[in-house]
C-alpha cells in the first residue's frame, strides 16, 4: 500500500498491542467494550471491540470511524483481526495479532490517518519508522548526551565539558557516566569534522 507524499511515523499511530489487552483481561470468549488512547492526559481516539475466543485461536473485532481517504467525511470501519497463540513452556499461552492486510503474525498493529485498517508496518509504504530514525545523527549524540545529564540530575553543566557528579553517587558509577559522555562527545566532533570537511569541497 503506498500513498504519495506521506511519511507515516510510528509515533503518529494508533498501536494495539496484544500484551496490553492480555493484562487488561480483555483476551476472553465474549469480551466486549471500548478501548482508548490518550496523548498527553487527554482521551484522543477511541473505539468498540468484541472478542471470539476459543483455546488456541479467536478474533478481535474493532469498530470504529475514519475519515474517507477520498472525500474526508467519516465512515464505520470493522476491522477483525485474526488471534493466534503458542503454549509458553511454563504453563500459559502467548497471543498474536494477525494483519488484517498481509496475514503477518505480529505483537502490536498499527492504524495511521489515512489508513482504513489497524495493520502491521510492513504492510505499507513508505515503511513507517520511528521519528528519532529521522533526526540527524549529530543530533541523536546531542540527545543522548543531555540524556546523561537528566540521569545525574545535572543542571549545572553543558556539552562542552564533563558532567557533574551528584554528591551521593559513587566515583565508579559516575566514571562510567562520564566515560560514556566522552566517548559521545568524540563521535559528536566526528561528525562536525565531516560536515567541515563537506562544506570545504563544495564551498
Amino acid at each position: 500500500m503506498s500513498n504519495y507524499g506521506w511519511r507515516p511515523h510510528i509515533e503518529s499511530a494508533l498501536t494495539l498491542d496484544v500484551r496490553r489487552l492480555a493484562r487488561m483481561g480483555i483476551l476472553r470468549e465474549g469480551a466486549r467494550g471500548s478501548l482508548t488512547w490518550s496523548r498527553d492526559g487527554t482521551e484522543h481516539a477511541s473505539l468498540g471491540y468484541a472478542v471470539t475466543l476459543h483455546e488456541q485461536a479467536g478474533t478481535l473485532t474493532l469498530f470504529y470511524t475514519a475519515p474517507d481517504r477520498d472525500t474526508g467525511e467519516r465512515k464505520s470501519i470493522t476491522c477483525t483481526i485474526a488471534l493466534s497463540s503458542i503454549p509458553l513452556h511454563y504453563g500459559g499461552r502467548r497471543w498474536y495479532l494477525h494483519c488484517p492486510l498481509t496475514g503477518r503474525r505480529a505483537q502490536t498493529l498499527h492504524k495511521w490517518n489515512g489508513i482504513a485498517q489497524f495493520c502491521h508496518r510492513d504492510a505499507i509504504r513508505p515503511k513507517p519508522t520511528y521519528a528519532s530514525q529521522r533526526v540527524s545523527g549529530s543530533d541523536r549524540i546531542i540527545a543522548q548526551r543531555w540524556a546523561i545529564r537528566r540521569k545525574l540530575g545535572d543542571t549545572i553543566t553543558d556539552l562542552f565539558g564533563e558532567p557533574w557528579k551528584p554528591k551521593r553517587m559513587h566515583w565508579r558509577t559516575f566514571e562510567r557516566y562520564a566515560a560514556r559522555d566522552a566517548e559521545l562527545a568524540e563521535r559528536e566532533n566526528g561528525y562536525l569534522l565531516r560536515l567541515i570537511g563537506r562544506l570545504q569541497r563544495y564551498g
